[in-house]
């Protein structure tokens, strides 16, 4: 396992000629380097860094939960938990025209793609993709927001993760996982919420399967 600082050159040997470069690296020409501090992952063609930080730096592409702190003009102001706010603008919603405009307000969670981060400029969100189709993004109703680690939220949305499999089977919930280490969640009850919130926060740390078994089981008949 190799550990790369932000500027380090990534030179990893590669089974595949055209990578895909994931989260901590850039491309700056030919050469692949690192932009966060974090081991060197390659799997399937895609290389990236893994990255246990609560810190988020956006990249292109990335899906993350935003909260609204401002309208000014044609653009909502959102804080997407980086040292800067990202803006959006109104017709960047399925569906809005200039006589239909998003109704947000401040404190309302939206969920959305990051498409643009020109350096020293405001990271620009989208909120459907290149078919004007919102495809699952958009305002996020009721439920509950809470923050973890940024591995925890890749951990989460890798498909042979078991944790929300696990979850599923004692409980019926939303949930939406941004890789800007928010998680939202819904469910029928507000104790069945609070009980999923626990599991999601212990879970970070379980790789064990009876382990995490154990954890559901203990949280539902709690």
């Amino acid at each position: 396992m190799t550990v790369y600082l932000p500027g380090d050159v990534i030179d990893e040997p590669s089974s595949s000629d055209s990578l895909i470069t994931g989260y901590g690296i850039n491309l700056r020409g030919q050469q692949k380097v690192s932009t966060q501090p974090g081991a060197f992952r390659n799997d399937g063609g895609k290389v990236w860094l893994n990255v246990h930080s609560k810190r988020y730096i956006p990249q292109e592409g990335d899906r993350v939960i935003a909260i609204v702190t401002s309208k000014t003009g044609d653009f909502f102001r959102l804080d997407i938990g980086t040292a800067e706010f990202a803006i959006i603008n109104f017709t960047n919603f399925e569906g809005a025209t200039k006589r239909n405009r998003p109704n947000l307000k401040t404190g309302d969670i939206i969920y959305a793609t990051v498409f643009d981060t020109t350096p020293r400029t405001e990271a620009e969100l989208t909120c459907v993709d290149d078919e004007k189709r919102a495809r699952g993004m958009g305002q996020l109703n009721g439920g509950y927001m809470f923050k973890v680690s940024l591995n925890h939220c890749r951990r989460l949305i890798n498909p042979s993760c078991k944790i929300l499999q696990t979850i599923g089977k004692f409980f019926k919930f939303e949930i939406t996982v941004g890789m800007n280490g928010r998680i939202w969640i819904n469910a029928p009850t507000t104790d069945d919420i609070i009980k999923i919130h626990d599991i999601l926060n212990k879970s970070e740390f379980i790789t064990d399967d009876d382990e995490l078994i154990s954890l559901v089981q203990n949280s539902y008949t709690r």
